[in-house]
């Protein structure tokens, strides 16, 4: 009897999949809905840096089938490092926060806990610095990569201009708000739009990917 092979999973699927996991981890933590960090959520949070390089290069992957311009190139190396940066901001804000948080259990004495609320409020400003960092350089390549996708014809205007209206006001409020956060100074965080963004791109993606399986059904 022959044995009957597994289905072969396309890799778009499995990277789709993906980029919808982290994308929901992070608004849930951007939006406050998850709060507890356990061990699963921290892996989810650590794989959204690599998994969203993954995706960039992905979709910079089939904008370059219709487009190649400085435009994409530089979007695109910035959005890697932006992702980088990223991760390194949270694997260094995490760790501040489950260490401190050990450290203050480990102490009884009033006056030793104000002493590391105090070291834990100079710490923690490293990894607030790097956030800034990954700002700079995520707004500037989700610009270009919008504008990109404006003249696009798998893309198209709204998403061109979602992208880039997002993307220009969370770079604004986070460098009128530095070295705060823009909540911190009554401003708007304009992060959530900005992955409510990605949402609709991996949707248009995922259409795509259904619509040119569907044409190559029928050759």
């Amino acid at each position: 009897m022959a044995q009957k092979s597994l289905p072969r999973i396309p890799a778009g699927v499995i990277i789709t999949g993906l980029g919808f996991l982290v994308l929901l981890v992070y608004l849930g933590a951007a939006t406050g809905l998850v709060r507890d960090v356990n061990k699963l959520l921290l892996i989810l949070a650590f794989a959204i840096g690599p998994a969203a390089i993954v995706g960039v290069l992905s979709i910079s992957e089939r904008l370059a089938r219709r487009v190649t311009s400085m435009r994409l190139k530089v979007g695109t190396v910035f959005l890697v490092i932006a992702f980088a940066l990223l991760n390194l901001m949270l694997v260094v804000q995490q760790t501040i926060f489950l260490q401190f948080r050990q450290f203050r259990q480990d102490v009884a004495d009033e006056a030793a806990r104000e002493s590391l609320r105090l070291v834990f409020e100079g710490v923690n400003l490293v990894q607030l610095g790097i956030d800034a960092s990954f700002d700079i350089f995520y707004c500037v390549g989700l610009i270009l990569f919008a504008a990109v996708m404006y003249g696009h014809r798998d893309f198209g205007k709204f998403l061109g201009v979602f992208g880039i209206l997002a993307a220009a006001a969370l770079l604004i409020a986070n460098l009128a708000a530095f070295p705060y956060l823009p909540t911190e100074s009554g401003l708007i965080d304009f992060g959530p739009v900005t992955g409510v963004w990605w949402l609709a791109v991996i949707v248009q993606i995922v259409r795509l990917n259904r619509r040119e399986r569907s044409v190559a059904s029928r050759v």
